[in-house]
């Protein structure tokens, strides 16, 4: 029934529409590629030890940095922790947040999956094998999921006490 009448509508409401949806369209396109465009660098950490889980958990303080100069206000964003052996070590999660133009320090809560697949993590850094750590987040804006994925060679960020 409504493409009937979508059918059988003026051309200048036709057009009117599809301008509108267009523009909409656009919109949505910048947003995107503003939220796409974000970048993050670690500030700093606490740790506390999740009983539920029985593994590692806390807050990482991260700056977000916004390189548009528009205020972007996101939803949430929530992601996992993943090895390049594809072991899920992780999750984190933000809640809503505005984003101005610029650098914004916020704090992300995370857990470990299990403090066995921490250990044996550490153990290997201790061993100088130092993994490549893949973040997998989905940043929800307006209500529509945008995912993304980071690559972290931590051998690069070694700690200096190692």
């Amino acid at each position: 029934m409504l493409l009937l009448n979508f059918v059988i509508m003026k051309p200048e409401v036709k057009l009117f529409l599809a301008a509108g949806v267009g523009y909409l369209g656009y919109k949505f396109y910048l947003n995107y590629q503003a939220i796409k465009n974000l970048s993050f660098a670690p500030t700093g950490i606490n740790f506390t030890w999740i009983k539920s889980r029985s593994a590692l958990g806390g807050t990482m303080f991260v700056d977000i940095i916004n390189p548009t100069q528009k205020y972007l206000t996101i939803d949430g964003m929530s992601g996992t922790v993943v090895t390049s052996d594809g072991v899920v070590i992780g999750d984190y999660k933000l809640g809503k947040t505005v984003l101005s133009p610029g650098a914004k320090n916020v704090r992300i809560s995370w857990g470990g999956r299990s403090s066995a697949t921490l250990v044996l993590l550490v153990a290997d850094m201790i061993n100088g094998r130092w993994p490549k750590l893949t973040f997998k987040s989905v940043v929800t804006y307006r209500g529509l999921p945008v995912p993304d994925s980071i690559t972290i060679d931590t051998a690069s960020l070694k700690p200096s006490f190692m």
